[in-house]
């Protein structure tokens, strides 16, 4: 599998994702914040409750403003390279505000979820390499991005190297023009299914920690169940 494959392997392993316990058990969310973001989502109700308390960890963990910023995203998930991170924030942060919300945060990982559709994850995987939101991903970004992502994987890929892997991945590219349009990446893919297998956060291991105190109550314990 080409050089694409360590890129998307670097975001397959969230076990790190803010996983202490602590604070409050209690759901803050209203049942019917809950249910529209069930219907916008791959999770239950249960597994929102667990995410939200999830997300609360990470997001009070420098400062507690319902928001994660970029400091807290690079501490949950264990990273250090700072392309890396600021691609992978960039995604998440959906609006560009400079805060994920918890909204943001959710429709992300139900992307990566086990549950997410193969095109779900591929368009995910090919945001990670268009930088700069063009729809196309250049020899400059894809150069960048593995460099990014072998220095954060500890891999050693000199410049001629990493040369050679950009140069071998545009070669299977039949009309390339120097850039890879989502139609080309998914041809690419279909060729390397591997590389998408990577791309699978095991976000059932961070809903069942939370669960484990059982279910988890709504602050909101007499709202209304209507619309």
């Amino acid at each position: 599998g080409g050089g694409i494959d360590c890129a998307v392997r670097s975001c397959s392993d969230p076990a790190t994702m803010g996983n202490s316990h602590g604070g409050s058990r209690v759901c803050k969310l209203k049942k019917k914040e809950i249910k529209a973001l069930v219907a916008k989502t791959h999770f239950s109700v249960e597994e929102i409750k667990a995410l939200w308390l999830h997300f609360r960890l990470i997001s009070s963990s420098e400062k507690d403003d319902n928001l994660i910023d970029r400091v807290e995203f690079q501490k949950a998930l264990g990273l250090k390279n700072s392309t890396f991170v600021d691609r992978m924030f960039a995604i998440f942060d959906a609006d560009g505000d400079g805060g994920i919300t918890f909204t943001e945060f959710l429709e992300c990982l139900s992307g990566l979820s086990s549950k997410a559709a193969p095109e779900e994850k591929l368009n995910f995987s090919f945001k990670i390499y268009d930088m700069d939101g063009d729809n196309v991903i250049s020899v400059q970004e894809l150069t960048d991005m593995l460099r990014a992502t072998a220095d954060e994987n500890d891999l050693v890929l000199d410049e001629n190297a990493l040369s050679s892997v950009v140069a071998s991945t545009f070669a299977e590219i039949p009309n390339h023009n120097d850039h890879i349009t989502l139609a080309q990446y998914t041809d690419l893919l279909a060729d390397h299914p591997m590389m998408l297998s990577q791309l699978t956060l095991n976000i059932s291991a961070l809903i069942a920690e939370q669960l484990q105190g059982g279910e988890i109550p709504l602050e909101d314990q007499d709202g209304a169940e209507d619309g």
